[in-house]
């Protein structure tokens, strides 16, 4: 399971640079709005604490690296056009842009926390527009998608609740099919909705208000479409003032700090031998300082002074991690075909580690790797203890796991 990361944000915040940087792509990008019409997409990673150093093994990753015991695990990232107000009825790219996050299990909003574009991704004076505006109308326009995708027949649906007795859990699972919304996430979302509202009837939807609606549907986008707020800019004037802002009224755990034209830079003069980056240590050495020109020197000393010593990196590469372990709460699970030499069919040593949501059953799992193991399943065995474990066991971060079935 790959787990797949919208970019949203409107035209010019810099969610293409944000791709770019992520997965060395050379998506187009440009200060003027909607450069990008097609989405763009590409392959991120997060890194994790590999279990061949418990084991005491070599692993041969079948995707990507596993370096002195530090592993990465692809990410599926999509960029999709700028988002402006009025979207979900058809305004800039409208109803294609929503479309194509339909599948995205969280979202990464980047936001010009500078203030220095507007809710069309025009250019202002900095610091004259609030980027919380950004944040309120983007998680509106989401949230009315979902309304309308709701609404649709809305009165046949009501009906069939009603008078068929079909539970409001399957209706809302059945019309939200196209979007990955799991039954879980729904009755997560009626639980909130019923404490909110404790006189609703939930047998009853005909009964239902527009308000009533559009706050379910707000209940359901957080959690099957939750979202992390990408502070990008963070060196341009107003900036940080903006950001410790939002970071008190958002919290610490929905917002970084960032930008992605800094991470681009060094990342073109790494490329070209001119510096040694190490960008999860945020440590920048000039080779050769007598490659630079003097404006080049000044760009790499202002990336250093203004973000890099203030904020430690970046920024680029904590966002991926925020999304997938703190927000999505992701763990890492390795699949094994031989419990004992840890090993798939082909002998290849922990080849595969899947990302996968906390509370995961051992018959999950196994539907992760292919839908005829959960259907056909046996038991499973973990490969630390040599234990067999049951269908509705919760797997355990960093499980190594054989899958026994009948297939």
């Amino acid at each position: 399971m790959t787990p797949l990361i919208g970019l949203v944000g409107k035209p010019s915040a810099g969610k293409t640079t944000l791709l770019n940087v992520l997965a060395h792509t050379n998506a187009k990008t440009a200060d003027y709005p909607f450069t990008t019409i097609k989405p763009n997409v590409g392959v991120g990673f997060v890194t994790t604490q590999c279990v061949c150093t418990e084991f005491g093994v070599k692993c041969e990753p079948r995707t990507l690296t596993c370096v002195n015991g530090i592993r990465q695990i692809p990410i599926r990232l999509i960029d999709v056009a700028g988002l402006v107000p009025g979207a979900h009825l058809g305004k800039g790219m409208g109803n294609q842009f929503l479309t194509d996050l339909a599948t995205a299990d969280a979202l990464i909003h980047v936001v010009d926390i500078s203030g220095s574009l507007n809710e069309k991704g025009e250019a202002v004076e900095p610091g004259t527009y609030d980027p919380l505006n950004d944040i309120t109308w983007l998680e509106d326009e989401i949230t009315y998608w979902f309304m309308d995708i709701l609404k649709r027949g809305w009165d046949r649906l009501a009906r069939r609740v009603q008078s068929e007795k079909v539970p409001i859990v399957e209706m809302l699972l059945e019309r939200f099919s196209g979007l990955k919304v799991t039954k879980v996430q729904i009755q997560r979302a009626l639980a909130r909705f019923r404490d909110t509202n404790p006189d609703i009837q939930l047998e009853h939807p005909k009964t239902w208000t527009d308000e009533d609606i559009f706050l379910l549907c707000r209940l359901i986008r957080e959690y099957s479409k939750p979202i992390v707020i990408a502070a990008n800019k963070i060196d341009r004037p107003t900036a940080k003032e903006n950001y410790e802002r939002l970071k008190k009224k958002l919290g610490d755990e929905k917002i970084v700090p960032m930008s992605a034209l800094a991470e681009s830079v060094l990342q073109q003069f790494a490329q070209q031998k001119k510096i040694d980056y190490s960008p999860f240590e945020g440590k920048i050495v000039f080779k050769n300082e007598n490659k630079f020109d003097t404006k080049e020197k000044k760009i790499i000393e202002r990336i250093k002074s203004e973000i890099i010593d203030v904020y430690g990196s970046t920024g680029v590469y904590n966002i991926l991690p925020k999304a997938v372990f703190d927000v999505l709460e992701y763990i890492p699970i390795y699949p094994v075909a031989d419990a004992s030499k840890l090993t798939d069919n082909e002998g290849r040593v922990l080849p595969d580690v899947f990302l996968v949501p906390k509370n995961t059953t051992a018959r999950e799992f196994a539907g992760y790797i292919h839908k005829d193991l959960e259907k056909n399943f046996i038991h499973a065995i973990n490969a630390r203890t040599n234990r067999r474990i049951g269908e509705n066991h919760e797997l355990k971060a960093n499980d190594v796991i054989k899958i026994v079935s009948a297939v």
